[in-house]
């Protein structure tokens, strides 16, 4: 069967469970609250829809990447890639991923704790995500990581007879391409070079690059699979430090200019429960339980479950817990079983 990049969904009824991030102990509670049996099976055939994220941060990411594999061969899951499965995928060093590359490295700095992968589960983890489309849809429900762009998605989908990284790798040497036309290339080689430390130190005082910040955006923007899995963003006028190090751009409300009536969930944007812990950000003024968007009809159901690893690290209660969306009743139920209408 060939890839799809965009990939039906078959039922009516599931349950779409947030960014899990390596948190499998989480992820068993959720499913136990939610009815779902030892094998994934439900009373009710309901069936599980990942947002991506399974990995990163977390005390053992090999074990969710594992089950979420299992289920899905099953016939009782879907799942999406996320930004972290691609950084595994293209062999990108981020913060969090040392448990597969290897830690330390470059920018996995801080102590995770996580269980590390063998060769073996290199192997197999690598072929699993390689399977994994960039969106579904059905008539009912769109489920994406984190932009659902008509434009990307129409791009994709023209691009079905190739395999996934094949894609990635066509798209990335587009975006050189415009980099090469847009006289950029040395200058934001220089910039990086002269300010290579201070780019992932939170202290530093670190000037707005210009170079670089309009290269980041191209690679970003003109890419359709970066797009899909960690959104549409816009060039700062200042940089902001976030996921390890310092950044020329930053996250847009692409759900301000969804004018399309299916709704969309989405994960990846670090959701608080209590609206009084959001001092900034996209959800400043969007009650946790709220669905948003030009139309209403998007939600995010990550509620950063993936920044345990801080609890952990400071010795105190988790501060976050894992959640599922269950459709189409439109509520939100968390790993202690505590649920909630949406509104």
């Amino acid at each position: 069967m060939s890839y799809q990049f965009i990939q039906p969904i078959q039922g009516d009824r599931f349950d779409i469970v947030g960014d899990i991030h390596g948190e499998i102990d989480a992820l068993n509670s959720l499913l136990h609250v939610m009815g779902y049996n030892l094998k994934g099976e439900h009373p009710e055939q309901r069936k599980l829809i990942f947002v991506g994220d399974l990995c990163d941060r977390g005390q053992n990411s090999v074990a969710v990447i594992q089950q979420v594999k299992i289920l899905m061969e099953r016939g009782h899951a879907y799942c999406v890639l996320g930004n972290h499965e691609l950084n595994l995928l293209n062999q990108s060093y981020r913060e969090g991923n040392g448990w597969y590359f290897g830690s330390p490295h470059m920018d996995d700095h801080k102590s995770f704790y996580s269980v590390s992968a063998t060769p073996e589960d290199q192997l197999w983890i690598l072929q699993f995500l390689q399977t994994l489309p960039i969106a579904l849809e059905s008539d009912q429900i769109r489920v994406v990581h984190a932009c659902w762009d008509t434009h990307s998605i129409q791009q994709l989908k023209a691009l079905d007879k190739l395999h996934l990284l094949e894609a990635y790798e066509h798209f990335v040497q587009q975006t050189q391409q415009h980099i090469t036309d847009a006289g950029i290339t040395e200058q934001s080689f220089q910039e990086a070079d002269q300010f290579r430390e201070a780019l992932t130190d939170p202290n530093s005082d670190i000037p707005w690059l210009k170079h670089l910040a309009q290269k980041e955006w191209i690679e970003q923007m003109y890419n359709p699979i970066k797009v899909l899995t960690s959104g549409a963003e816009y060039m700062t006028d200042k940089p902001i430090y976030a996921g390890g190090k310092w950044r020329m751009k930053d996250r847009l409300p692409w759900w301000e200019d969804y004018q399309e009536d299916i709704p969309v969930i989405i994960g990846h944007y670090w959701r608080k429960f209590d609206l009084a812990e959001v001092k900034a950000g996209l959800f400043q003024q969007i009650d946790p339980l709220q669905w948003f968007g030009h139309k209403q009809n998007v939600f995010c159901v990550d509620y950063s479950v993936g920044k345990r690893y801080l609890d952990r690290q400071q010795q105190r209660e988790f501060s976050s817990k894992l959640a599922a969306l269950r459709w189409p009743e439109k509520q939100v139920i968390f790993e202690d079983g505590s649920t909630y209408l949406t509104s």
